[in-house]
Formats: structure tokens, C-alpha cells, sequence
């Protein structure tokens, strides 16, 4: 077993396993017959909306030996989930035929994108938000339109945290507030430090067609790029990580994605080690076959020693239910040191900076000798943890 997914609960390493191909299917059978808890596990699938295909892949494994009330709870949040997709995916196309008719060209992002051009069906790829690309000269006409067609804003997301945003504040779904909608007027927030913009996506994006409109979607190499940015800039590689692998997955693999464009892609837009990390762990939790050649242009300046550490530290933040890094501060300079922005990327930006909701270290909230104490004593035995060398005592 790779390292970094040793590190792992058998809970998280099952529903990573269930984001790659068939080459996964003997290592989850082999976690199937071990003791696992699946209220745990449940749990796991419920964040990342991934309850229907992780019971329709232990299905087809034949796991049907499971206790009768997590079959039944499994089969209910089964049906949820694709009741779910049903009515997200016919809200979609009811806001796509909204700003057609008043002539708005809308690209479908992300997930929704992938529904339409990568996936069997919009229920093989679960969501609850959907995301809209318009040009910037359209948005405030879009974002009126769709709220006379069943969308709303929400006190939840005020207008004011939307200045200088990728997106308008969100929207949601009048009569179910678990759906939401994203209006883009770009791909990342301004000041990003990156060279994959939103102009750059209309020129080679494809039609696909929803019903009586159509929309667009991004080339499969931007998307892809687009998708390792969002996951290693945007979402620090803490969470996201189930649909992300799987998204790769599936695109790599469902697709025929040319590596050297990516490569080049990756590299012109100042996303080499964005790409790295996002491909080097979807490889080694989930098993896509990425080429050792392209990890290694894209790798950033750092031995092999101290690459497998960081992977190890980022691997036990992709799920709350892991022994995570108990020092925020701690975690930042980790992900500083792994991503290296002033090597792959241009300016001092950060992803946290202007963030609301970030938690503090510890330390900020007591200033006690005795938890500052405890807090040493956790970030060291946490450090130690992801330095010990595989087949050492203390190593996993």
C-alpha cells in the first residue's frame, strides 16, 4: 500500500479507493472484509456527496453482506442523492433556458461540465452547487434574470464579502435552500497569481446541449488544470478531495487528455506545482495513472525525502474524521513549502489572505503556559508522525 494512504483510516482509504477505476477493485474487497466502521464511513461520503456511488460501486463488488441497518440507511441517502441530481440538473437547465432567452452565452464549470462531456449521466458526478461562467458585461443582467426564475440570494453569503470575487454572491434554489448557484465573471478571485483566465476558456470551449439550449464547457486540458488549481490553491488540499480525484480520474481515463498540454498549460499559467500535487495524490490514493514523466517536470525544487512528508502531511488533511495538523500556522507553512509560490507562482499571495471563517492556532484562543504546552507537544508528535521512516518503529 502506498504510504500516504497507510496513514489513512480504512473508512477514508475505502472511499478514496471508490474515486479510481477497476485496478481498485481488490484493494477495497480486501478493506471490505476487514472491520470497518460504516456510520464513519457514512459520514465520510455524506461531505463529499458521495453516498450513490460509493453504495453503487459496493454493490457491483458484491458487498452484500453488510448489516441490515446500513444497507437501509445506505439505499435512503442512495435514493436522496440521485432524487437530488434530478432536481439540480432540471434547475440547471431551467437558469440555462432563462439567460438564453435574453441572449446571455453561458459556460457550464467544474462539476456540471463534467456531467455533460465526461460522466455517463449529471447523477454519475453528485453535486449541490452548480457553476456558470457569463462574460462580465453580462453578470448583473444574469443574476437579475435568474432570480424571476426560482433562484434567490441568501443572508448566508453577503454581497459585501463578493468584492473583487471570482463570482456574485450565491444564489439558491427557492424552494430547496440545499441548491445553490454560482454566477462566475472568472476563474479565481482578483489578485490571483495564476495565467488561466476566464477569456481563456471561451475561444476553445465546445457546445453541449441541455434540452432545447445549449451551453458551453471548457477544453478538457483547461478544465483539468482549472480543477487542480481550485483543489491545491483555492482549497489548500483540505477538502474536495473525493471529487477532485475522481474528476481526474475520469478525465484522464474516461478521455483522451493530452499530457504535454497540460504540461505546457500548467507551467505558461503558473500552475506547475498546483498540477503536481493534485496529480501526484490522486495517483497515489487513488491509483490514476499519471505519468512519472509529468510529475516530474512539474515538481517543485525539493529532494524526494521531503516530498513523500508533505504528501504524508497532506494526505490526513483531505477528511476531518483524520488525525489532522493540530497548528493552522503549522499548516499554512506546510502547504507554503510543498506549493512554493514564490518558485511556481508570481507576488505574496496566499489563499487565506481576505478569507472569513479561517480557525485560529490554539494559542490565540488561550494564552495558558499549560495548552501552549500541550500544543508544542501535539505539533511535535504530529511532525514525527509524518517524518518516520516507513519500516521504523513509530512508522506507519
Amino acid at each position: 500500500m502506498p504510504a500516504p494512504r497507510s496513514l489513512l483510516s480504512r473508512e477514508a482509504q475505502l472511499l478514496l479507493l471508490t474515486a479510481g477505476g477497476p485496478g481498485n477493485d481488490a484493494p477495497l474487497r480486501r478493506l471490505l472484509a476487514s472491520e470497518l466502521d460504516w456510520r464513519r464511513l457514512e459520514a465520510l461520503a455524506c461531505v463529499e456527496q458521495a453516498t450513490l456511488i460509493v453504495r453503487q460501486r459496493l454493490q457491483r463488488l458484491g458487498a452484500n453482506h453488510l448489516p441490515t441497518e446500513v444497507t437501509t440507511s445506505w439505499r435512503k441517502l442512495a435514493m436522496v442523492s440521485e432524487f437530488d441530481s434530478l432536481r439540480l440538473e432540471q434547475r440547471l437547465h431551467e437558469a440555462v433556458g432563462a439567460l438564453a432567452t435574453r441572449g446571455v452565452e453561458v459556460m457550464l464549470l467544474k462539476g456540471s461540465a463534467l456531467a455533460y462531456t465526461t460522466y455517463s449521466s449529471f447523477a454519475d458526478r453528485p453535486m449541490r452547487d452548480v457553476d456558470l461562467l457569463v462574460r462580465p458585461e453580462h453578470a448583473r443582467e444574469a443574476w437579475s434574470v435568474l432570480q424571476t426564475s426560482g433562484w434567490s440570494p441568501s443572508t448566508q453569503w453577503p454581497a459585501e464579502w463578493y468584492t473583487g470575487h471570482q463570482h456574485l454572491p450565491p444564489l439558491v434554489d427557492v424552494q430547496a435552500e440545499r441548491f445553490r448557484l454560482e454566477l462566475h465573471t472568472e476563474l479565481f478571485p482578483s489578485g490571483h497569481p495564476f495565467g488561466l483566465s476566464a477569456d481563456a476558456l471561451w475561444p476553445g470551449a465546445r457546445t453541449v446541449r441541455l434540452d432545447q439550449h445549449t451551453a458551453r464547457v471548457p477544453d478538457p486540458v483547461q478544465q483539468l488544470v482549472y480543477i487542480c488549481i481550485h483543489f491545491a490553491w483555492s482549497h489548500m488540499m483540505q477538502w474536495g478531495s473525493w471529487r477532485t480525484f475522481r474528476d481526474v480520474e475520469a478525465t484522464t481515463g474516461r478521455t483522451r487528455v493530452s499530457w504535454e498540454r497540460l504540461v505546457d498549460l500548467a507551467r505558461d499559467s503558473r500552475a506547475a506545482t498546483c498540477c503536481f500535487w493534485t496529480l501526484r495524490l490522486a495517483r497515489n490514493l487513488v491509483g490514476v495513472r499519471v505519468p512519472d514523466d509529468v510529475l516530474r517536470v512539474l515538481r517543485p525544487p525539493l529532494p524526494e525525502f521531503l516530498l513523500d512528508r508533505l504528501e504524508r502531511h497532506y494526505a490526513l488533511q483531505l477528511f476531518p474524521t483524520e488525525s489532522r495538523c493540530p497548528s493552522v500556522r503549522l499548516s499554512r507553512r506546510l502547504w507554503e513549502l510543498g506549493i512554493a509560490p514564490r518558485w511556481s507562482v508570481d507576488g505574496a499571495t496566499r489563499p487565506w489572505r481576505g478569507t472569513r471563517g479561517v480557525p485560529a492556532d490554539l494559542p490565540h484562543v488561550s494564552d495558558t503556559w499549560p495548552r501552549r504546552i500541550l500544543q508544542v507537544g501535539a505539533v511535535l508528535g504530529y511532525l514525527g508522525r509524518i517524518a518516520a521512516t516507513p519500516g521504523h518503529p513509530g512508522a506507519p
